[in-house]
């Protein structure tokens, strides 16, 4: 019994460091999307990050060998794709001219939209009481964008817009991982996104500067290590004990700020963030409390 107690809290103690090491370099990802983005064009920093993302899952498929590349749903992968793509545009876009904190606070409301995905599009049952967390957390996210005030960025309704299409990734991936591997998701997710860059890079395309290289670099590096941290996080404890240190992602995000760009966020920012946070953990916890 003892033995089991503490195998249990070991692998939770594990889960929760790799989500706090996997916030961590999300809030670097956004940093040095922040830090280039005045520079390159959002679709040259997506096509980056898609290349150093293959480069980095090619010898994992390469030790499994080409079979495991198999899928019966490769329209689904474009789906994902599209649905992907358009996330991290339209977010890096917004990034280049939005304060860091605001739009990492932001990113709290995609497990909201994915609920409401959830309900409109894969005909999932939402009870009374998600509905009602999804409704508290767009309150939320109206004390973080203040749309009564005179000073209100326009661009930060992009990482509003960024945050549906990332909920129509998850929502996508849902469906995709019944039958299909992480590292098969990642590789077509990878694949695919090449040719969707290929086209507008024509137009956007700026040669990095050596001074350049370094953040492009460590965005891609550290976007990839975000989602494997979180996916190793999951697989180490329950989502109900991981999910909490989420939250951690808005505190390593207004550091950086703060450090590299002198934002302070203000008040208004932090409550809004908690409050859509919430919601949205109540919304997680929920799904994943759900009866077979």
């Amino acid at each position: 019994m003892l033995k089991t107690y503490s195998q249990n809290r070991g692998r939770t103690l594990r889960g929760i460091y790799w989500m706090i090491f996997g916030c961590a370099n999300f809030a670097i990802m956004m940093t040095s999307v922040r830090y280039i983005g005045p520079e390159l064009d959002a679709i040259e920093i997506v096509f980056v990050r898609a290349l150093v993302g293959l480069l980095m899952i090619v010898p994992v498929i390469l030790s499994s060998g080409l079979s495991a590349l198999k899928t019966e749903q490769i329209g689904l992968h474009g789906l994902r794709t599209l649905f992907a793509f358009a996330a991290m545009v339209t977010l890096y876009y917004a990034l280049a001219v939005t304060p860091l904190a605001d739009s990492i606070s932001l990113t709290f409301l995609i497990p909201i939209f994915t609920t409401i995905t959830a309900a409109l599009i894969l005909r999932e049952r939402v009870d009374v009481r998600r509905w009602i967390a999804t409704v508290v957390g767009f309150i939320g996210a109206l004390i973080i964008v203040r749309p009564s005030t005179n000073s209100i960025n326009p661009y930060i309704f992009l990482v509003v817009l960024s945050c549906v299409f990332y909920a129509a990734t998850w929502s996508t991936i849902k469906v995709l991982t019944k039958k299909d591997s992480a590292v098969i998701t990642t590789f077509y997710l990878n694949v695919m996104m090449m040719p969707l860059c290929i086209i507008p890079l024509i137009f956007v395309w700026k040669t990095p500067t050596l001074e350049q290289i370094f953040p492009l670099l460590i965005m891609a590096i550290s976007g990839w290590a975000a989602h494997f941290c979180q996916a190793r996080a999951f697989e180490e404890a329950d989502t109900s004990a991981v999910m909490p240190f989420d939250f951690s992602r808005l505190i390593f995000g207004a550091l950086f700020a703060w450090i590299f760009f002198n934002e302070v966020a203000d008040k208004w920012v932090w409550v809004g963030a908690i409050i859509v946070f919430v919601s949205g953990y109540y919304n997680t916890w929920c799904e994943t409390r759900k009866s077979p």
